[in-house]
């Protein structure tokens, strides 16, 4: 993303994102279909030998990155980003071994321990490091902390079902995993469409719009997944597409705002701050519909009054994960009304000193050179100076 934020101006850079949303979203459409296949003809253990052949692209697709990147003169703050890898890991240990060990197990309170001494280390790192692991103008700044807050809890809603239907599938529905590939299959397909549709929706006329669409088909596709978790796996499959479609309209929106309002050395690490709370969020919500699910089992009596059947316990989860999205809802009040590419300078976020200077040469991939995306196709553009 980062690469792909320093390649494209703002005028298009929502629907460059939104091609690599879109490529994301059909190989995760051919994947499921793909591993059941394989697992069928050659069991389970071939799908990995497929997956580790990818590697040997490495060597040709280095040689299209550029030769010169702009690099961050401030240190790593090693020691903050121990603490934030012990608070993250301590964060997802806690519901993980609460579901299936009890929520007073030793490695529950391992991983409490974990997480407190994480958040410990990471705040005081914070306050007082030269160089902090992550920049101080990030979390000063009210709108980048509620884009990151809305991956965050879009992506704690949208990956739980995508590792809990398959399993779903598998226990209360008896499906193989071919058939299950398939009734995988619309999520990501339509998470690709929806994907472009939204890159080219902001460019126009912002994220706002794309970013509330997307909220409530997710809604409505939580409902349904939670009333209908114990009927057809076609209907499951048509719930699970919408799921992908709304997640695709609000992911690109996303990843556009946060490149477009951070400029310079910041970018790459508010991206990449970006993306940790977007996993994060996916694992915990994850980890909250696997507590739900182990906890009720496929019993029957679930809090939709709409469900009926088996698989009880994922139809209380598929509920509880409407809670993010609609916080998701909230936070989108802090997102601008108007085209990204009309953002003002004062917005932006940028190194403390620093201002927008004019005509200094900087490397920038130009999409439409005559070698595409080739590193010595430059011009001469803005950049962040003294």
């Amino acid at each position: 993303m980062v690469l792909v934020s320093r390649a494209y101006g703002p005028e298009s850079r929502g629907m460059a994102l939104g091609v690599i949303a879109a490529t994301i979203g059909v190989g995760s459409a051919a994947g499921p279909l793909l591993g059941g296949v394989l697992s069928e003809l050659m069991g389970w253990r071939s799908i990995f030998f497929v997956t580790a052949s990818v590697a040997l692209t490495i060597p040709f697709t280095i040689k299209a990155l550029p030769k010169f990147e702009q690099r961050s003169a401030s240190s790593l703050d090693l020691i903050g980003g121990i603490g934030l890898g012990l608070m993250v890991a301590g964060i997802l240990l806690v519901p993980t071994e609460g579901s299936r060990s009890g929520w007073t197990s030793d490695w529950v309170i391992v991983g409490a321990v974990m997480a407190a001494v994480g958040v410990g280390t990471l705040v005081a790192r914070q306050a007082f490091a030269s160089s902090p692991f992550i920049h101080r103008e990030l979390l000063r700044n009210a709108k980048y902390l509620a884009l990151a807050g809305m991956s965050f809890s879009v992506m704690a809603a949208n990956l739980a079902p995508l590792i809990g239907l398959p399993v779903l599938l598998a226990f209360s529905h008896g499906l193989s995993s071919l058939e299950i590939g398939l009734v995988m299959v619309p999520g990501p397909a339509l998470s690709a469409a929806g994907g472009l549709l939204s890159g080219r929706l902001t460019d126009r006329s912002g994220a706002k719009i794309p970013v509330r669409i997307g909220s409530m088909v997710m809604l409505v596709a939580l409902f349904g997944l939670s009333a209908y978790s114990g009927s057809s796996p076609w209907i499951i499959a048509i719930f699970a597409g919408l799921m992908g479609a709304g997640f695709g309209f609000v992911n690109t929106p996303l990843a556009a705002t946060i490149s477009r309002l951070v400029s310079g050395e910041m970018l790459a690490s508010a991206l990449s701050m970006n993306s940790m709370l977007f996993f994060l969020g996916g694992s915990i919500g994850t980890a909250l519909l696997f507590a739900f699910s182990t906890t009720n089992g496929l019993a029957d009596g679930s809090l939709n009054p709409l469900h009926s059947g088996l698989a009880a316990g994922f139809s209380d989860g598929f509920l509880l994960l409407m809670i993010p999205v609609v916080i998701a809802l909230g936070l989108s009040l802090a997102l601008p009304a108007v085209s990204s590419r009309e953002i003002s300078e004062e917005e932006k976020i940028t190194m403390p000193g620093k201002t927008i200077a004019e005509a200094v040469p900087v490397q920038r991939w130009i999409p439409n050179c005559s070698v595409p995306w080739h590193p010595e196709c430059v011009e001469t553009i803005p950049a962040i100076g003294d």
